[in-house]
């Protein structure tokens, strides 16, 4: 309750005063809210001390839920936390998995009051990458998605969102929405950039067929492919295969 994590109080949907939170030694949670009433509106209401928090509607204790949460956002492996708390695999999954639903809840949430990268003097690196596997391990195909991105040099700031292609509407769509205009941004020299000047960017590029750095204008974009390898190695560890099922929600979890 300290915490903000299960309600300090509640009124009864039947007479419209404050339940009292009464001891329960046949549960887990030690306690519920209670309104008893006798006479003419008689009426005995209960309801969980968990009702409409992180822990509702679970069958595991509080201490339980908030252990695995906790393993969870310390990248814990699912057969330790199996072993250690004697819980199922498929109730350590589905934990880890709504976990990562609240992060993406969260970026949502911080999109729409998210301060724009960049500024005038201010560099963004910016990029696109397919995620996946070549298909059978042969060739150029690659089945996977495109993940499109960018970081604010001189900061930890960032975005990244999957996309459905790599058109110029799309990704200078989505540069304007978390780019400021006026900003220095560097990119590698695919076409979909070139409008960017236009729209009020300094837009410079680096071939990435010839040099990771322009060896004349020294610009490269190190920070954002290093990021990206970050996060491809994080989904690695995570298993591909798991990844691909729920990928925007992984993604979300690393971000």
């Amino acid at each position: 309750m300290s915490m903000n994590m299960i309600a300090k109080e509640y009124v009864c949907p039947t007479c419209g005063e404050k339940m009292v939170l009464c001891e329960r030694d046949d549960i887990s949670d030690g306690y519920h809210w209670v309104c008893r009433q006798f006479g003419m509106n008689a009426h005995h209401v209960r309801r969980s001390a968990r009702k409409g928090s992180w822990f509702d509607e679970s069958k595991l204790s509080m201490p339980e839920i908030l252990m695995i949460t906790y393993l969870w956002a310390k990248k814990t492996s699912n057969e330790w936390i199996v072993d250690e708390l004697s819980v199922s695999k498929p109730t350590v999954v589905d934990w880890k998995s709504f976990c990562r639903e609240v992060c993406v809840d969260m970026l949502v949430n911080e999109s729409k009051e998210m301060e724009m990268l960049g500024g005038v003097g201010v560099v963004v690196e910016i990029d696109e990458s397919k995620f996946g596997k070549r298909k059978y391990n042969k060739g150029k195909q690659v089945n996977g998605k495109w993940v499109f991105g960018g970081v604010e040099r001189g900061s930890k700031r960032s975005f990244y969102c999957v996309v459905e292609d790599r058109t110029a509407e799309m990704l200078i769509e989505i540069t304007k929405k978390f780019v400021t205009p006026g900003s220095t941004v560097l990119s590698d020299c695919w076409g979909s950039y070139n409008g960017l000047t236009a729209e009020g960017y300094v837009h410079h590029t680096v071939n990435h067929s010839k040099n990771f750095k322009d060896p004349i204008t020294g610009v490269h974009t190190n920070g954002i492919e290093g990021t990206r390898g970050a996060i491809k190695a994080d989904f690695r560890k995570q298993g591909t295969r798991k990844v691909a099922g729920q990928f925007d929600t992984y993604l979300a979890e690393y971000m």
